[in-house]
């Protein structure tokens, strides 16, 4: 296979990974608990989209997509911890900050944060 057509081929695979990978990031932040569809199904979707691909090539787009979802897994656990830091993070800087003003200045700091 040509080099020029080599490149083109692994720019359009990674576009498309990418693409993936973009959705299922927004997917999952549209609607929690969603699993991204298995790799059995997306590897299908290749070869459905391109049916002259190789057994090495099949086996090789097999490769980066279980580990495009061991790595996305990670990063969702990994903002999903974030996300609980930063509420106990704000939680605890909120309740700090009502320690600090007067009652009156509680109720309009809580009016202000959309509370009352």
């Amino acid at each position: 296979m040509g080099q020029l057509k080599r490149l083109f081929l692994v720019t359009l695979l990674l576009t498309f990974v990418a693409g993936l990978g973009a959705g299922s990031w927004v997917g999952s932040l549209l609607a929690a608990g969603e699993a991204a569809p298995p790799v059995d199904r997306r590897l299908q979707d290749f070869q459905k989209a391109f049916p002259d691909l190789s057994p090495t090539q099949v086996r090789e787009l097999g490769a980066v997509l279980k580990r495009y979802d061991a790595e996305a897994r990670r990063i969702n656990r990994r903002t999903a911890e974030q996300a609980r830091q930063i509420r106990e993070l704000e939680e605890t800087s909120v309740d700090r900050i009502l320690g600090i003003l007067t009652p009156a200045q509680r109720e309009e700091y809580d009016r202000l944060r959309g509370r009352k």
